[in-house]
């Protein structure tokens, strides 16, 4: 079976065009075809002289942080560590000295595990300084396992959910710092020009 060079469609037996272009041959005269040429108003093209930020938002990439969110991320974060310094430091002096002084007050809610959780929080709280998505998660963690066991023994603190709501928000944070850090990195370095002495 002979297939038409224009459209593809099949030629019937004994006939030297196919029947969907001896129509439209009949109907609109044939065209020779034109190239295409831009409006003269238009602007000439700007795709060899873009940036990169605009090839990574053309590529279906997030568009680049504007420095406000830059710098509310940075103070989210900043509190975020801060916040797990506190609770690890409070966690470690409360417990030492409910273990060492044996008093019984504090013996009802914190000892050594309390002591090595908190140590646990310190070192979290130094990574999470340094910028570790990583350690922030395993932090968000680790409290949030602190809520649900403060819960099974009855008590309830809806401060501890807020907590956990705001270092949820802070590693939102922390994830468009490292996104802002690693389309820094990405970007290439402008070259010094050489001055003549």
């Amino acid at each position: 079976m002979a297939v038409c060079k224009t459209c593809g469609c099949a030629i019937p037996i004994g006939s030297k065009r196919c029947d969907m272009c001896a129509v439209t041959s009949a109907i609109a005269p044939a065209q020779q075809p034109q190239m295409w040429q831009p409006p003269p108003q238009a602007a000439p093209p700007t795709e060899l002289a873009s940036s990169a930020a605009s090839w990574a938002a053309a590529s279906g990439a997030a568009p680049p942080a504007l420095p406000t969110d830059i710098q509310k991320a940075q103070k989210r974060v900043r509190h975020a560590w801060q916040f797990i310094a506190f609770i690890g430091a409070l966690s470690v002096v409360l417990g030492t000295v409910a273990e060492l002084g044996n008093i019984d007050l504090l013996q009802n809610y914190v000892d050594w595990y309390a002591v090595v959780e908190g140590a646990i929080f310190l070192v979290l709280a130094y990574f999470v300084r340094r910028g570790s998505l990583i350690a922030l998660g395993i932090a968000i963690g680790l409290y949030a396992l602190d809520t649900v066991a403060l819960f099974a023994t009855g008590h309830f603190g809806i401060i501890r959910i807020l907590i956990l709501l705001f270092l949820l928000r802070s590693l939102g944070s922390a994830n468009q710092l490292r996104q802002h850090r690693k389309a820094l990195a990405q970007q290439p370095l402008p070259q010094e020009h050489s001055r003549a002495a």
